[in-house]
């Protein structure tokens, strides 16, 4: 009933016709951004004749692939024009016994009958921002008033080349991130999305310094916070509410505004004080020791 298909057999008319009717927030799933996160290491799994469809990305390890997400993907899941809490959980079921799976996100949308695994985002529905801004906590009103000091001292910038200054301070400043190759695939793949025109960089100076890096992914249904990154010390410690508000005015009257989610308690109370509403969507994870036991298991029913 459900069927995986490499890059190259996929019906791509198929499968954009599936997005596009489906009921589903589809903003990560749409080819061209995968085709630049995860160049042709995806694929799909179907259930009959597209009638919904779940895109999955990989890394091969021991001629295995190990399931994913790729860099600055949000949530894929599956996508149908009904979402099916019964076919939802064929897909979830398919893809534990098939694959080893490292991490992956299913969207908000999709439901399922049993309990799953959750994580948490944040998301501000579009509105003009005047009346999105009277649902900021008073203090995150205050932080972002734009006092003598921060007028005369801050300047925004989003005309972002390949500024070896700025490459520098993300490698030397982004957090979750150990491997320094893998920070650098983090900073070519924003350096190839901003080509494709759909991520938007800015920065923040304070007194001439670099302080906050921003990178939001301009999707057709929302725009998402996919990195923000600060410096470890910051003179002024209302520019990070500076930043985020900065951007709100920008779009926050056309799209919605996505957080992209996160479990830190920290970083829940400073989306919180935006006024931004939680949601949850499920996600499949196992830890190294699971997914080794699951390669042993895969490579012995593969060679029986």
């Amino acid at each position: 009933m459900i069927k995986r298909l490499k890059y190259h057999e996929i019906d791509f008319v198929k499968y954009q016709k599936a997005l596009s009717e489906a009921s589903q927030l589809s903003d990560f799933a749409q080819q061209d951004f995968l085709n630049i996160v995860s160049g042709k290491n995806w694929g799909l799994l179907v259930y009959k004749d597209y009638e919904a469809v779940m895109p999955i990305a990989w890394s091969s390890n021991f001629g295995i692939k190990i399931i994913q997400m790729p860099a600055l993907c949000h949530q894929l899941g599956i996508f149908s024009k009904i979402d099916n809490p019964e076919v939802n959980l064929l897909f979830f079921e398919f893809l534990k016994k098939n694959f080893a799976v490292a991490y992956y996100a299913f969207n908000k949308d999709n439901a399922f009958p049993v309990d799953i695994q959750k994580k948490k985002s944040y998301v501000i529905p579009r509105n003009s921002y005047e009346e999105v801004k009277k649902k900021y906590h008073i203090h995150r009103r205050r932080n972002v008033r734009h006092t003598e000091d921060i007028q005369a001292n801050t300047e925004f910038n989003n005309k972002i080349g390949s500024d070896q200054c700025i490459e520098e301070f993300f490698l030397e400043n982004v957090r979750g991130i150990d491997k320094m190759s893998l920070k650098k695939v983090y900073w070519n793949t924003l350096m190839k999305l901003k080509e494709a025109g759909v991520m938007d960089l800015f920065i923040v100076k304070y007194k001439g310094d670099l302080k906050s890096f921003v990178a939001i992914y301009e999707g057709g249904q929302a725009d998402y916070l996919s990195l923000f990154i600060n410096a470890s010390q910051l003179e002024n410690k209302n520019l990070p509410s500076i930043a985020i508000d900065y951007q709100l005015q920008k779009c926050i009257e056309s799209k919605n505004f996505d957080f992209m989610g996160s479990n830190v308690p920290s970083v829940a109370s400073f989306n919180e004080r935006f006024g931004a509403d939680e949601y949850f969507f499920s996600i499949l994870h196992h830890q190294k020791l699971n997914i080794i036991s699951k390669i042993i298991k895969l490579v012995f029913t593969k060679n029986r």
